[in-house]
């Protein structure tokens, strides 16, 4: 029997599936802290970013957590912190070893610090960035390595380290998709100088908006909380590095907080509904999945599907079609690869294998209230999409 919309089929479900949908309390679990923070006329550098910094530092398990207004702010005062300590100037030019394979804001980061990137081509099997690649670009103005977490792998982790710690030159994880992640059994953010997490609604873990930047440096954590109030020393107008007003507002917090207490039960949930997509989908020809070491979890904020178009049958276009008119959200993450951006195009840098992951990947719906019927319909379109490649492909051209 036809399913597919595509075939002019009924399709496999009713209505629409997002690509995620973001953990979220009832106004009853939040009112008493909102009516706290409200009545107080405290709406920001209050008690409930403190708390919720103390909590990040517990859950994590490093000495310091700096809440900022997004992943982006984080990573770029992160940077300004290392040439800031290092004596440079905002306007001194360095590069900095950038993923090729990752979302476009690690690479805004690197600007908005004054930086120029230097692209690293991602592994074929993890996604996350070729240390063997990054060694061979290191140079002797490089002033950091950025490393992603991609999609929440954290595998790879300690030959960036140990990279680091080998050259002299920092690591910086923009650790976007990092919480619910465990690496050898703890939850990340200690590693390198720096870590800057997201949590914005497609997260595991989100305020709406807003970031933390994680570390164990003492000297970062103190530059980062100057630099988040516009570079001013406390209580003084008066500028003694360029910053931005990259605070996190009280009511975010307390959003934030409060996600904090659902973090385990939503990366159990996305990490056992990314087991059945393997189950079902290892078996069809053509796809294939992100590596994880076994001693790892994956927050997986996107399970990543790799197309193969000769043995699926449809690239990875044509199966992206073939999901959205069946009113499934996919993304395909991260395309175009960061170092193919228009902005980049007159300094073009070859990153084969990012380019071609970039081309190939696909990212389904998973979220933690997602429903049995609901991942059933995006794998039953995915297998029948497959067995009826040939007269889909006759549909789209």
């Amino acid at each position: 029997m036809n399913r597919l919309k595509t075939l002019g089929g009924p399709g496999h479900y009713p209505g629409k599936i997002p690509l995620c949908r973001p953990p979220l309390p009832e106004l009853a679990n939040i009112a008493e802290r909102l009516t706290i923070s409200l009545a107080s006329g405290i709406l920001t550098k209050g008690d409930q970013l403190s708390e919720f910094e103390a909590e990040v530092c517990q859950v994590l398990g490093v000495k310091y957590a700096v809440g900022v207004s997004s992943c982006t702010v984080g990573l770029t005062l992160a940077l300004a912190s290392l040439k800031w300590s290092k004596g440079l100037r905002h306007e001194d030019r360095r590069t900095v070893l950038v993923p090729s394979f990752t979302f476009l804001a690690t690479a805004s980061a690197a600007l908005w610090a004054g930086l120029d990137p230097v692209f690293v081509d991602a592994d074929e099997e993890t996604f996350n960035i070729d240390v063997k690649d990054a060694q061979k670009k290191l140079r002797s103005d490089t002033l950091a390595i950025l490393c992603t977490h991609i999609f929440g792998n954290p595998t790879g982790v300690d030959e960036v380290v140990s990279l680091s710690e080998k050259t002299g030159v920092p690591v910086i994880f923009d650790a976007a998709h990092g919480f619910g992640i465990l690496h050898r059994g703890k939850g990340i953010g200690s590693e390198g100088i720096a870590s800057s997490f997201s949590l914005t609604p497609t997260k595991l873990l989100t305020s709406g908006e807003g970031g933390f930047v994680t570390t164990n440096d003492e000297n970062m954590a103190i530059n980062l909380r100057i630099l988040r109030e516009y570079g001013t020393a406390p209580g003084k107008h008066d500028m003694v590095y360029p910053g931005l007003n990259g605070r996190m507002s009280e009511l975010h917090a307390i959003l934030g907080r409060w996600g904090l207490t659902k973090l385990e039960s939503e990366s159990d949930e996305r990490n056992r509904r990314v087991r059945l997509y393997k189950d079902k989908l290892s078996k069809v020809p053509g796809l294939s999945f992100q590596k994880i070491d076994p001693k790892d979890r994956c927050s997986y904020k996107d399970f990543a599907i790799r197309v193969n178009g000769d043995k699926f049958g449809l690239t990875r276009d044509e199966l992206a079609e073939v999901m959205a008119r069946e009113n499934f959200e996919c993304k395909k993450y991260f395309y175009p690869a960061v170092s193919n951006h228009t902005y980049f195009a007159n300094n073009k840098q070859d990153c084969p294998v990012a380019t071609r992951l970039s081309e190939e990947m696909i990212c389904p719906p998973l979220f933690g209230t997602m429903t049995d019927a609901q991942q059933e319909a995006v794998i039953g379109t995915i297998i029948e999409a497959h067995e009826k490649a040939q007269e889909i492909k006759k549909v789209l051209k």
